[in-house]
């Protein structure tokens, strides 16, 4: 399957095409045979097989938009989110879709919609949140925690495009400003988003500042200078 993978990526199949082209070989191989069983004899169904896909096809894509940084460094949501920029940008997605891809980065979609969250569910449809919409929730405003990369990445971008410099530098000493694989994240999240996007703006824009969160107490440059 790798091998399969590493030819499509060469010939420039990205997001959701990356996946469904994912699915053909595997099937193939699996199809070869009248049973597939695991070390304890137990069939491997079909759902199991599409599973395993999903699960390593995201590894390789992660893998890919990190740019060799340490996978194991990345926590689950902030990979998830990483995968959705790259497949579907700002798409409302149907929620079995969304379920899928959420299940190849290892977490449970349902446990990070609502106040506050990543995800936004709209009727049987399911988008993830900017950091501009999340600034605006006051459930996430109030946050004093932020556990995972994304989020401190989505609260670090709220308050640098409000130019909020001291707040932006207590924030980043407080959480990932001096890990390096987190600015490898916020990176190769500005790179999947279109040219124009007001989010990949913001976040080149947190990239820029890096250099005054280091040198301390100077301005931070404001969105769109």
């Amino acid at each position: 399957m790798r091998e399969q993978l590493a030819q499509f990526w060469e010939e420039g199949i990205r997001g959701a095409d990356f996946f469904m082209s994912a699915i053909g070989p595997a099937v193939e191989v699996f199809g070869r045979y009248a049973r597939v069983e695991k070390l304890s004899g137990e069939a491997v169904t079909v759902a199991e097989l599409l599973e395993y896909v999903r699960k390593v096809v995201a590894e390789f894509a992660l893998e890919r938009i990190l740019r060799g940084a340490e996978l194991s460094g990345v926590d689950p949501l902030t990979r998830f989110y990483l995968l959705w920029r790259w497949t579907y940008n700002h798409a409302r997605v149907p929620f079995d879709e969304a379920r899928k891809l959420a299940a190849g980065a290892g977490i449970e979609l349902t446990a990070h919609w609502g106040p506050g969250g990543l995800v936004a569910k709209d009727g049987e449809h399911v988008r993830v949140r900017s950091p501009m919409e999340r600034a605006k929730d006051p459930r996430f405003a109030a946050r004093t925690e932020f556990l995972t990369m994304v989020d401190a990445m989505h609260r670090a971008a709220a308050l640098w495009m409000e130019n909020r410099s001291a707040e932006l530098r207590e924030h980043l000493s407080a959480t990932y400003g001096e890990n390096e694989v987190f600015w490898q994240v916020v990176q190769a999240a500005s790179e999947v988003l279109p040219e124009g996007d007001k989010e990949r703006q913001i976040l080149q824009g947190l990239l820029a500042g890096r250099r005054h969160h280091r040198r301390g107490p100077s301005q931070l440059p404001m969105w769109g200078k």
